[in-house]
């Protein structure tokens, strides 16, 4: 059964909202989004503002196909969102309008691009802004940022340069990437948000493009694996068919598509269409942590899930045997137990072959644990597997060092590592828990 239900579509201001999600490309990558109750607007690209730019140049960025809508005619937008700061998701020639049409709407944008955003035509009243990890509540629906990468992760003392938005409402979960390639750790951060559709830029990258300014994106190779590696339960690849020098042909892009053995409902988004996706009910969010004798690291972060998230099910096991049935570490308990976090009710257990169905996301600690976890795996695993340390900061697969046999001031630094990983993957249980209230 297909998760994306599809209808044809004479225009795009004629999207009717409807239980769940239901969106519609605006081409390049650019949706027009209705959930929550909002309707939702992301990187419009709508005018010729980079033809007019780049006339005469190499790569004259002339449009292979027209607007879909002028921004004028978008109307009743609540919000607008922009990824980033290059013209084709944050349009000078686009925004003036959109934001007259729609006087009530704001934008949202990266902390970073604060100043090209004002630049850009957005009053500083309208505008939101927000870091990779950061959650906002726009009205009906909650955006939590992540990081992003086009070709790198760029930062300045602001914050990330390059967003991707996750979109919880309606009883539906969205995410919008941005442009980016694989990096460590961006599927870690969206495990937790349970990912009903992933639009996902698939025009690809090379030398050719990197070396004249052009920086990539995923090959619809990659984006595919993305998606099921963050278990999302559909994907549709944008961000092609706009300029003929950093395109996708569609045709063999489908091609491709057939050959992809994956788990998600996978496509390429076409114009013309309204795709919904209807909501699911789901559990809260369930969480094994993994290490390596289940009395130093795995139960300290069992302790913190548990105290930050008492309606999901939190565990945490061992990969080997040694200690089944001992209560954590002294050393551990101490250290938790000055920080207000108890251990003391814990008893150590090894690791399942059940855990992989039981459990919605199995984090380890380090390289030793992820092997192990791996080759435990059963073909049949619902679960999603990652580092615990991901968490801590994008773009980095931080190994959590074993505390075992060392002195105290370590306990208290892996303690440190443990919480900052843990109190963000809890916010962004939480911030996806909203999807699971409406879906009651």
């Amino acid at each position: 059964m297909s998760i994306l239900e599809t209808r044809p579509l004479a225009s795009v201001d004629r999207l009717e909202p409807g239980e769940g999600a239901t969106l519609a490309w605006l081409g390049q990558a650019g949706f027009l989004i209705a959930q929550g109750g909002l309707r939702i607007v992301i990187d419009a690209y709508l005018s010729d503002s980079l033809a007019e730019k780049y006339h005469g140049t190499r790569f004259p960025h002339t449009r292979m196909t027209p607007p879909v809508i002028a921004p004028g005619n978008l109307t009743g937008i609540d919000w607008l969102l922009c990824t980033h700061g290059h013209t084709d998701h944050m349009d000078p020639g686009t925004i003036p309008a959109l934001l007259a049409a729609n006087p009530a709407a704001r934008v949202l944008a990266p902390r970073a691009e604060r100043a090209r955003a004002i630049e850009r035509g957005v009053a500083e009243d309208r505008l939101v802004l927000v870091d990779a990890g950061e959650s906002i509540d726009l009205g009906g629906v909650m955006a939590t940022a992540t990081p992003a990468a086009h070709e790198d992760l760029r930062k300045t003392e602001h914050g990330h340069l390059f967003l991707g938005y996750v979109l919880t409402g309606g009883g539906v979960t969205l995410w919008h990437s941005g442009d980016t390639i694989p990096f460590p750790g961006l599927a870690e951060w969206l495990m937790p948000f349970r990912v009903d559709l992933a639009l996902l830029p698939v025009n690809g990258r090379d030398a050719e493009r990197a070396a004249n300014g052009v920086p990539g994106n995923l090959t619809l190779e990659e984006a595919v694996a993305l998606a099921d590696e963050i278990g999302a339960r559909a994907m549709l690849g944008h961000h092609f068919g706009l300029f003929d020098f950093n395109t996708l042909d569609p045709v063999d892009g489908a091609r491709r598509l057939a050959t992809l053995a994956s788990q998600a409902d996978v496509g390429l988004v076409e114009t013309g269409t309204a795709y919904h996706v209807a909501p699911v009910a789901r559990l809260p969010l369930s969480v094994l942590i993994v290490c390596r004798g289940n009395i130093c690291r795995s139960p300290t972060a069992d302790g913190i899930l548990r105290a930050a998230l008492p309606e999901h099910r939190i565990d945490s096991a061992a990969i080997m045997d040694w200690n089944v049935g001992k209560p954590p570490h002294g050393e551990t308990t101490a250290v938790a137990a000055g920080r207000g976090i108890r251990l003391d009710t814990l008893v150590a257990r090894q690791i399942r072959k059940t855990d992989f169905e039981e459990f919605d996301l199995i984090l380890g600690m380090d390289d030793h644990n992820m092997a192990a976890i791996h080759a435990l795996r059963p073909k049949t695993s619902r679960a999603r597997i990652g580092r615990l340390g991901a968490f801590s900061a994008p773009g980095e697969e931080t190994s959590i060092i074993d505390p075992w046999g060392e002195p105290r001031a370590t306990f208290e630094a892996v303690f440190d590592q443990i919480k900052t990983a843990c109190d963000r993957l809890a916010q962004f249980a939480r911030a996806g828990s909203t999807t699971n209230r409406e879906r009651k």
